[in-house]
């Protein structure tokens, strides 16, 4: 299974998630809609005037922030999904080429294009460190398209949604995150417990017919707060986090509510911005600024 086949089979359909004439009549809820709305936010309150992106995807989100008046530019894993970006980057009088092809956990490949690319105000990567393996290692391609002081946003997944889902997340995160390390007798009676209180069997793992699904592809959650220090450790600072795609209910319940008073409900919330969105949003954004260094030599 891999990423990139994932990525092929959406191609043609990537678009669809953005548009906000769907907003209510998706059959899958448009969470990243919500989140380009908040990327164009944080971009305009930064004063960015250009931007790179890591995982362009159909690059529906670069041409709709080039059209706030951003020069940018990216790059994408998945040949499908590049030759979508490249066909949607001409038709909205962009260059192109600004497009490259790679996999963003190829060093070689990662310094030629910054090399060729050169640096920008800010940097993203929506959807991309779920599928890598190595997070220092992404967190450093990015900064390499950054100019000091720029501005850092990286989304993830978030894991203390987990505690909200009462399912096998839940257990997965309670015996992999909060008891790594305790006897392993406490471990299994706990295991047992946990067994007995969730809903163990769900969620169903996600599959399709084209294109391998996203759950059978590397697809990790991410601690909002071991990831800020990956980020906060590569010399940023200025660590805020963003939360997006929330949940009125947890998940398993909400084919018992009507799906338009969900939707509504799940909109709703969208702009609230508080503490909540740790648990109720089962994705988030790390917002972060690249340190200058000053006139000595010394960060």
């Amino acid at each position: 299974m891999s990423v990139s086949s994932h990525y092929d089979g959406s191609a043609s359909s990537y678009s669809d998630q953005y548009d906000p004439e769907r907003l209510w009549t998706n059959e899958e809820y448009p969470a990243n809609l919500f989140r380009l709305q908040l990327v164009q936010r944080l971009l305009a309150a930064s004063g960015a005037r250009s931007l790179y992106e890591l995982g362009v995807g159909d690059a529906t989100p670069l041409v709709t922030i080039a059209a706030d008046g951003l020069r940018v530019a990216g790059n994408d894993v998945s040949p499908e999904m590049v030759r979508f970006a490249r066909s949607n980057m001409e038709r909205h009088g962009q260059d192109p080429a600004a497009i490259a092809l790679l996999d963003a956990q190829d060093p070689a490949a990662i310094s030629a294009e910054q090399a060729r690319a050169g640096t920008f105000d800010a940097v993203m990567a929506l959807g991309v460190i779920p599928h890598v393996t190595d997070d220092v290692a992404f967190v450093a391609s990015m900064d390499g398209f950054l100019r000091p002081g720029g501005q850092l946003l990286l989304q993830f997944r978030n894991a203390m949604f987990s505690m909200f889902t009462f399912n096998r997340l839940t257990k997965e995160f309670v015996m992999d995150a909060l008891l790594a390390g305790v006897d392993e007798g406490i471990r299994q009676v706990v295991s047992d417990d946990l067994d007995a209180r969730l809903a163990v069997d769900k969620p169903p793992v996600r599959t399709r017919p084209t294109g391998d699904g996203y759950d059978e592809i590397l697809s990790r959650f991410h601690n909002p707060f071991e990831l800020a220090d990956v980020v906060r450790a590569h010399g940023y600072s200025d660590i805020r986090f963003h939360w997006y795609n929330y949940h009125p209910a947890y998940p398993m319940l909400a084919p018992q509510i009507d799906p338009m008073a969900y939707r509504k409900a799940q909109v709703a919330l969208e702009h609230e911005g508080t503490w909540r969105g740790m648990f109720l949003c089962s994705a988030g954004l790390i917002e972060a600024t690249k340190a200058v260094p000053d006139p000595g030599g010394e960060l």
